[in-house]
């Protein structure tokens, strides 16, 4: 290390800068300022170029919320639905200025200029073999290093590549930690980084590194230390930003264990300005599903349809809406009751637009349910700190706020064992946080229907009764094997099978939102199979597509119902006294 960089380095530690824009306990993600300008900038090809941006962007926030400057950067990237964000954001904040474009190395001289920027941070590009978001052997981590330091030393990220360009700009170089390990920069600086949020983003992707920057937030990829070390230190309940790879499970377990939550939010852009100003937003929610339409001298049996990953908050802020056909832009959407699972909680605080925009579009057939309120198992949740329970309800009771604002009144969970005694344990202490809560819905990590429709009961802080439903069915792309679980087809005879006798059954199919088949008649229940990776060469189709085919196959003894009428019906034949009563509270029966 030079001379010049040691003195740095002991300028920061001295300094002791801290972290800025903490959420308090009633929310999980930071504040961020509403800014006086926005200025845009088109997403570059070059990777460098890309990392760069992001690093003036996080700079730029960093700057906002400590009165230091007054303008955003917006990267613009030809998604359809970000742009109608950004439309929507400059709705609903008429006073702040658009300020123009620029390209990276003039918003860099721009943020120079105006003492944003102190100099780089230089760090060597990842080139090791395998998929992105795999856990690669030999990553080159010093991305993540540079990115972990930038809030702290004001250096925007620059790679070897594009080093004689950042020299010709005029930056100097703050340090070098193309041979620096994530373990030195955490023991070295952990200290002065923020507690609250923590960063898991591959080192060949940029996004989402604005909003790390911003916060001063420590990045990191992979199961090697520091991780376990870092998610031990870290503050209870703090969402992880991006994702941190590899097998799903295993990620989301040690999250977990640690009381943390996944977000899903490694491909997410623009948050920073997205964000700006929501603590103060309240959301004008939309109702659609009105009880007195419930028709109780129906007495068929009832199956309800949601659609899984609503956890998933990239997907729903850059291609759910207009992406494709598979979801929301589906032309047939509306035609049957649907629940399509949403991460509202996040989308609060994040981007409330997207929610804005959902309520304002959606039909009488749309329902929206809570997906978590983050992703992690409320059965391991905090099983590595002495106080597991006290933060699962703490979780919920922040979960249960942004319920009651948002309007969905139905929270559905992944659990690591459906019918274990932590589970049980779990629902029961997610219950007791609520006081209007209508169901909670499970559904096991694998397989998603292995509660076969078992209800369990449990009593909210009124102590009255609400139910916890496990899925019965899921459709699955290649999984006619497994009982309760397939194509569209082999789901729909397995309903209409389970419902042939004098009995009613009032259950829900877990649709699996990634899973592709082909639109095939007749008996052959295989035939809607198609192998994933030629499946859109094919035409082939997913999502709310294979929900219809599957409730067109039933039997007229079968009727398709919103889940939360699925909910009330199976509320009712509980305990109907009490179900009434709380139907006449609301005005409703």
């Amino acid at each position: 290390m030079k001379v010049s960089d040691k003195i740095w380095l002991l300028f920061v530690v001295l300094c002791g800068i801290s972290s800025v824009g903490r959420a308090d306990d009633a929310r999980w993600w930071p504040v961020q300022k509403v800014p006086k300008g926005l200025v845009r900038s088109r997403e570059h090809g070059d990777p460098a170029i890309k990392m760069l941006v992001q690093s003036v962007a996080g700079l730029a926030a960093k700057s906002v919320n400590h009165g230091h400057g007054d303008e955003l950067v917006w990267v613009y990237n030809d998604n359809v639905d970000m742009e109608r964000w950004y439309q929507e954001f400059l709705k609903a904040h008429p006073a702040v200025e658009e300020r123009g474009t620029a390209t990276a190395w003039e918003l860099v001289g721009r943020f120079k200029r105006r003492g944003t920027i102190k100099g780089y941070i230089l760090y060597s590009t990842d080139r090791s073999d395998g998929a992105t978001s795999d856990h690669r052997e030999g990553m080159d981590q010093s991305v993540n290093i540079a990115t972990s330091l930038a809030g702290l030393l004001d250096g925007v990220l620059v790679s070897e590549e594009i080093e004689a360009e950042a020299k010709a700009a005029g930056l100097t170089r703050l340090l070098d930690v193309r041979d620096k390990s994530l373990a030195w920069c955490f023991e070295t600086y952990k200290d002065k980084f923020n507690r609250h949020l923590l960063c898991a983003q591959d080192p060949r992707i940029s996004n989402t590194r604005d909003l790390a920057i911003a916060q001063n937030a420590f990045t990191l990829f992979g199961a090697d230390e520091p991780i376990v070390a870092a998610l031990e230190w870290l503050e209870p309940l703090s969402p992880i930003l991006g994702w941190n790879g590899g097998d799903e499970f295993k990620t989301t377990k040690l999250t977990s264990i640690y009381g943390h939550f996944q977000t899903a939010t490694d491909w997410c852009m623009n948050l920073p300005v997205l964000m700006a100003g929501s603590e103060n937003r309240q959301p004008a929610v939309k109702k659609t599903f009105d009880h007195q339409n419930i028709n109780w001298n129906d007495h068929r049996s009832t199956v309800s349809f949601t659609m899984t990953d609503g956890d998933n908050v990239q997907w729903l802020q850059s291609n759910f809406f207009h992406g494709n056909n598979s979801y929301w832009n589906n032309p047939h959407r509306g035609k049957i009751p649907f629940g399509w699972s949403c991460c509202f909680a996040h989308l609060a605080q994040l981007c409330p637009v997207t929610m804005e925009y959902a309520w304002h579009t959606q039909t009488r057939n749309d329902q929206f349910i809570e997906w978590g309120g983050g992703y992690y198992y409320p059965d391991l949740f905090g099983d590595a700190r002495p106080e597991a329970s006290q933060l699962l309800a703490r979780q919920v009771q922040r979960t249960w706020k942004y319920m009651r604002q948002t309007g969905t009144h139905i929270l559905a969970f992944n659990v690591a064992r459906a019918e274990s005694a932590k589970a049980m344990k779990a629902y029961a202490t997610i219950a007791e946080q609520t006081d209007g809560l209508f169901a909670i819905l499970v559904f096991q990590y694998a397989p998603y229907e292995a509660g076969a429709g078992k209800t369990f009961w449990v009593k909210d802080q009124r102590g009255i009764e609400i139910p916890v439903i496990t899925a019965r069915y899921s459709i699955w792309e290649n999984s006619n094997a497994r009982p309760r679980s397939g194509t569209p087809a082999k789901v729909a005879r397995e309903i209409k099978e389970s419902t042939a006798g004098k009995s009613t059954r009032d259950d829900w199919v877990i649709v699996h939102a990634w899973s592709y088949f082909r639109h095939e008649a007749g008996d052959d229940e295989d035939a809607e199979n198609i192998p994933q990776d030629i499946a859109v060469k094919h035409g082939a189709s997913r999502g709310y597509d294979a929900a219809l085919w599957c409730a067109d196959r039933l039997p007229a003894n079968v009727h398709v119902v919103s889940p939360e009428e699925m909910v009330w019906r199976i509320r009712m034949k509980h305990d109907p006294a009490t179900t009434k009563k709380l139907l006449a509270e609301r005005g409703l029966h």
